[in-house]
């Protein structure tokens, strides 16, 4: 029991610094202007099926600001200007083509001065098509699961006796569904090409998700031609280090 609570915990945690250190993560902050606070989160990834809102959470009412924004493969800007409703400064950005990253400033407008936020930053976001929550939870769960039981399989390093090559014919089912089925449904959604002609093979799979399979098929063949538990430390030290640098 102690070596799933462990494997728990390092699984949760894994997972925890891999969502905040992640290139996706949003842009998020408090900065004040003429003293009084104004809160901010800026997505770097969308997959909305309505229209990107940009938004700031500010109680001043004398506040009002603007948003230049562009495509990243044009020139062509557009200006459009925050509106306040309840506590919010906002405004939408019209919903793009899967696959579009757009560019933007935010200003934010006082009786005195014209502030960017965040200070100097030109914001990004990348729009992606919707991908329904059954898809994506199953995803997020299917990947937590190998990842989980990968941790429980290297720490039976320090068991006596253990279930290891029962754990691993399971991070190997895991990690083949993760891989090979859902990422790439996943990817159908994103890239809006559902009920439509599929993309290219290379669009839908991503080499560092297969890369999971690929390794507790080499692990769960050593485990099951050797008794040497080195098989079990070095599977889940792999799993670890893909899911940390390499994904």
């Amino acid at each position: 029991m102690i070596l799933w609570l462990s494997a728990i915990l390092l699984a949760v945690l894994l997972s925890y610094f891999k969502s905040v250190t992640s290139p996706d993560f949003p842009v998020s902050g408090t900065t004040a202007v003429n003293g009084e606070k104004i809160t901010y989160t800026f997505d770097k990834l969308f997959r909305g099926k309505e229209d990107l809102k940009i938004s700031l959470r500010t109680d001043v009412n004398s506040l009002n600001g603007f948003v230049v924004w562009h495509k990243s493969n044009s020139f062509k800007h557009d200006t459009l200007q925050l509106k306040k409703e309840k506590g919010f400064l906002s405004c939408n950005i019209p919903l793009q083509k899967p696959e579009t990253v757009i560019s933007y400033r935010v200003f934010v407008k006082s009786k005195s001065s014209i502030i960017q936020i965040p200070t100097g930053q030109t914001l990004h976001t990348r729009f992606l098509g919707f991908v329904p929550v059954s898809i994506s939870s199953t995803l997020i769960i299917t990947l937590f699961f190998g990842l989980l039981l990968s941790i429980r399989i290297g720490l039976t390093y320090f068991e006596p006796q253990s279930k290891s090559k029962t754990f691993a014919i399971f991070t190997l089912i895991s990690f083949s569904l993760y891989g090979l089925f859902l990422v790439p449904v996943k990817r159908l959604f994103e890239l809006g090409a559902v009920n439509q002609a599929p993309p290219q093979m290379l669009e839908m799979f991503s080499l560092p998700d297969l890369i999971f399979a690929f390794i507790w098929l080499v692990v769960s063949v050593g485990m099951f031609n050797s008794k040497s538990k080195i098989w079990n430390a070095a599977g889940a030290v792999a799993t670890v280090v893909v899911y940390l640098l390499i994904r």
